[in-house]
């Protein structure tokens, strides 16, 4: 399939998203590229242009197609003066929602999207073997394969970066959750609620919304979208899904089922993720026998409440991919507490604390705090009254020191999880970096 997309082209970005934009125009026959990316060290490929450094988005009017990147600022003022003047603005997650949205799942909120996404992966996987595709955010965009494979169905983990700008809607739109997140980015939580609304904003009535009912953010947005709505965390309507008595319960074409037990969990998780991954799981018609088997099988995603090692009765968790206060207070809930040392602080997102530090004092939460953040934590967990649950806060840059200080704090039986609440680039090159490190000098103990 070809797409009209007016040379000359530029890509801003030139990470994940933008070297597969630079393969798709390739096999669209496009030739007039050129790579703008404020890396001064950016390796352009033989015969493409580059634009790089920190003046490589200021004037894109030359150019007649602009495909963003996630991480690149639809309000830049170069895109918008491009804009004006006649330029197409687009990205791979556009491009692939204007071919294929009838086919497509996209799931997005401020917690606990990736965990959701790969229990689904695992699920419809098992339903439809390979002609599942899947991609988004982090991993790689899933434009090409949805023209190769015209008929697969398609799982999309999204971020409100992605949909800013959309003008389409998937078939089935999911919103976990939002609370106040990458405001250092969107400014205000208004911004940011508006980001994730385009989710749902252009779907047509035959399409569905899967909505949080005990998110205030979330459930106010059922009116955004003219789709069919199956609710999560409460009996509204024809089509839900809820913890009941211990048991997973949907509610599906007038068809009440049990889906399984929370006892016969193996993983530590939030319980929505399993609410919404059975309830998406359930529109793709995947019977419950399979839905219950490969939720009892799945093993969690790496650096979200993954278990490390024991050493000496103290158990270390790897939950580095917590980068806000809602996804460490999810954490708190899988453990207890008086048994819990947290490993908060990294880099500031603007984010609000004192909702994690009320629980913390609440629940009387061990905390040892580092990095950029450490000491905002350290105010607000004061204000809180948890002043004598404070182990430490350790201002050097040292993570080695700072695992093996807390290490030497633990009692038997303590589980010590690293759950920053925080971004990770005050220390680390990526939430995944601080991850691994911390793997990394767990097993060295």
């Amino acid at each position: 399939m070809k797409f009209e997309l007016e040379s000359p082209v530029a890509i801003l970005g030139f990470g994940i998203e933008g070297k597969a934009a630079l393969e798709f125009l390739k096999r669209q026959g496009i030739k007039a590229v050129t790579i703008c990316d404020q890396n001064p060290n950016i390796k352009c490929p033989k015969n493409v242009k580059g634009r790089l450094g920190k003046n490589a988005f200021d004037d894109l009017s030359n150019f007649r197609t602009i495909i963003r990147s996630p991480g690149i600022r639809y309000d830049l003022l170069g895109i918008q003066e491009a804009k004006e003047l006649g330029a197409s603005i687009t990205s791979l997650t556009k491009l692939t929602l204007e071919h294929a949205s009838d086919r497509i799942t996209a799931i997005t909120g401020t917690n606990g999207k990736t965990t959701t996404t790969a229990l689904l992966e695992q699920i419809l996987k098992a339903h439809y073997s390979d002609r599942l595709i899947t991609g988004g955010n982090d991993r790689e965009p899933v434009l090409q394969k949805a023209l190769d494979h015209p008929k697969g169905p398609i799982l999309m983990e999204v971020s409100s970066f992605q949909f800013e700008d959309l003008k389409t809607s998937p078939y089935i739109a999911v919103i976990l959750n939002i609370t106040p997140n990458h405001l250092d980015w969107h400014d205000t939580l208004e911004n940011y609620v508006r980001a994730k609304t385009n989710i749902l904003r252009h779907q047509k009535d035959s399409d569905w919304a899967v909505l949080n009912a005990a998110d205030e953010n979330v459930a106010k947005l059922a009116t955004s979208t003219p789709a069919q709505q199956f609710w999560i965390n409460e009996k509204r309507g024809k089509e839900w899904a809820v913890w009941e008595d211990g048991y997973l319960k949907l509610s599906f074409d007038g068809k009440v089922e049990n889906v399984l037990h929370f006892d016969q969990l193996n993983i530590k998780t939030h319980p929505e993720n399993l609410l919404f991954a059975a309830t998406i799981a359930k529109l793709h018609m995947v019977p419950v026998t399979t839905i219950e088997e490969q939720i009892k099988l799945f093993k969690g995603v790496e650096h979200r409440l993954e278990f490390v090692r024991t050493v000496k009765d103290i158990h270390f968790y790897n939950d580095s991919s917590s980068t806000s206060p809602e996804s460490a207070m999810a954490a708190i809930d899988q453990f207890i507490p008086q048994k819990l040392i947290l490993l908060l602080g990294g880099s500031s997102k603007k984010a609000d604390f004192s909702f994690l530090a009320q629980k913390i004092a609440e629940n009387d939460i061990r905390v040892y705090l580092y990095g950029a953040e450490g000491q905002t934590i350290k105010e607000t967990l004061l204000a809180a009254g948890g002043e004598g649950l404070i182990l430490a806060h350790d201002k050097g840059g040292d993570f080695k020191a700072i695992i093996h200080k807390v290490f030497e704090m633990a009692q038997p039986e303590d589980s010590i999880v690293l759950s920053p609440a925080c971004a990770s680039f005050d220390m680390f090159k990526n939430a995944k970096d601080r991850g691994e490190q911390f793997k990394g000098i767990v097993q060295r103990l």
